[in-house]
């Protein structure tokens, strides 16, 4: 009697999160955000890199939206490479901040950055990890 064919196991170096890899983007290419793999468990890492302003905001919208939909104890982004952030970016981040779940900003943070969170007083608001590599981070 012949053995049937069974689909192949699932590799024990598959991702645990389908969406890892994925890359939210605005049509305009001046802004996207990729989710990464985290080296902590119960935690989604974002990184964010280019301009966002209310016209390329919405990539960063929709990850932190499906972030919060699959109930992380902890989404962290990165926001050293973002070039330039206005009131819109901020309002996403303060919206991530009270949402729920424990929302960290990874840097070292753009000088721009660092400004508007001077100017507006929202500042002490967030939890700043200096690196991946820090023990904050896992």
């Amino acid at each position: 009697m012949a053995r049937k064919n069974r689909p192949p196991t699932r590799s024990a170096e598959a991702p645990r999160d389908r969406r890892e890899g994925r890359t939210y983007r605005t049509p305009s290419g001046t802004a996207w955000v990729v989710r990464e793999p985290s080296p902590a468990p119960g935690t989604v890492l974002l990184s964010a890199t280019g301009e966002f302003d209310v016209d390329t905001v919405g990539c960063l919208r929709a990850a932190l939206a499906e972030a919060r939909h699959d109930g992380p104890r902890r989404t962290v982004l990165d926001i050293s490479q973002v070039g330039f952030g206005d009131s819109s970016f901020l309002h996403e981040l303060v919206t991530a901040r009270f949402a729920g779940d424990r929302f960290v900003l990874l840097g070292p943070v753009p000088r721009q950055l660092r400004q508007l969170f001077t100017m507006t007083g929202t500042l002490q608001l967030f939890t700043f990890v200096s690196d991946r590599h820090s023990p904050d981070f896992a």
